[in-house]
């Protein structure tokens, strides 16, 4: 690899503001280790994306997102298929797709994977024409928690920030009818809700497809049926552990494509973020984006 040359993102909103506060004791550490790096405020999600494209036309090889998985999530849409590496220092509530990479969550540990990381290639998923997502997408349940999520994300923090959504949501969902073609699988029916994932867990440790590998060129589907209120509740605990896959509910695949339709338009969310409505084609694009990892 090129001698490092770093541009750091600081999402300044990230964990409820971690990422302005933390911003001297990161510059810090970052002078310690006495490699090149340039530290810069993001605006809006937009900006990061635009952020990381500069980024890349002015000689910069590693592009770290300090910030949660939204961060990373903008910033890697400028990466796709890219020489440039990206890089995580965790600062949101979620964190799941460094989680997933092996990344720790504490500031000196991910400044110094900045000087000794490894270069790992992973899958990301193509959503339409002009999307990506590294992590796990959403239809159903899980996007309509999500939408409460984001709008309650900035007076909660930890798993609350996902566990009293969820909550909520059981309170007033209804189950969609969706139909999805995948490789070799036709689907339709009614729903609870159904993930993709490139990666094991969302919702900051939620094992929802628990068997997803970031690197092995499929994407996992995890179809759940409708549920009552008192099982949904019974069930919710056991996706921390990746149980829920013995629940007769349950329907797991893999692919490398999916087509997804519905009568009534439907939320996809991915990464934490709205992505587009129903209806959407997923693609996996095989080792597509260069991760800096342990």
């Amino acid at each position: 690899m090129l001698p490092k040359k770093i541009k750091v993102i600081v999402n300044p909103n990230a964990g409820g503001g971690q990422g302005r506060q933390c911003f001297p004791l990161l510059r810090e550490k970052l002078l310690e280790r006495r490699i090149p790096f340039h530290l810069q405020f993001s605006e809006s999600a937009e900006h990061v994306t635009l952020l990381a494209r500069q980024a890349q036309t002015e000689g910069y090889n590693i592009i770290v997102t300090c910030g949660g998985d939204g961060t990373a999530h903008r910033a890697l849409q400028a990466m796709v298929g890219s020489h440039a590496v990206l890089g995580f220092v965790p600062l949101g509530r979620g964190n799941d797709l460094p989680r997933n990479l092996g990344i720790p969550e504490d500031l000196e540990s991910a400044c110094s994977l900045l000087s000794r990381g490894q270069v790992r290639r992973i899958d990301l998923i193509q959503v339409n024409e002009d999307l990506y997502m590294a992590g796990v997408g959403g239809i159903g349940f899980d996007a309509e928690v999500n939408v409460i999520a984001n709008r309650l994300n900035r007076y909660l923090s930890g798993k609350a920030t996902y566990i009293l959504p969820l909550l909520l949501k059981t309170l007033t969902y209804r189950p969609k009818k969706i139909a999805l073609q995948l490789d070799r699988d036709y689907l339709k029916g009614l729903i609870l809700m159904v993930a993709f994932g490139n990666i094991r867990s969302y919702g900051r440790g939620m094992q929802i497809t628990p068997l997803a590998e970031p690197d092995d060129g499929l994407l996992d589907v995890c179809w759940i049926d409708p549920v009552k209120k008192l099982r949904l509740y019974r069930f919710f605990p056991t996706v921390y552990s990746g149980e829920h896959l013995d629940k007769p509910e349950v329907h797991y695949y893999r692919t490398s494509t999916v087509q997804a339709k519905s009568t009534t338009p439907l939320d996809l969310y991915g990464d934490g973020e709205f992505l587009c409505k129903t209806p959407f084609n997923l693609r996996v694009l095989p080792r597509s984006l260069r991760v800096l990892v342990p």
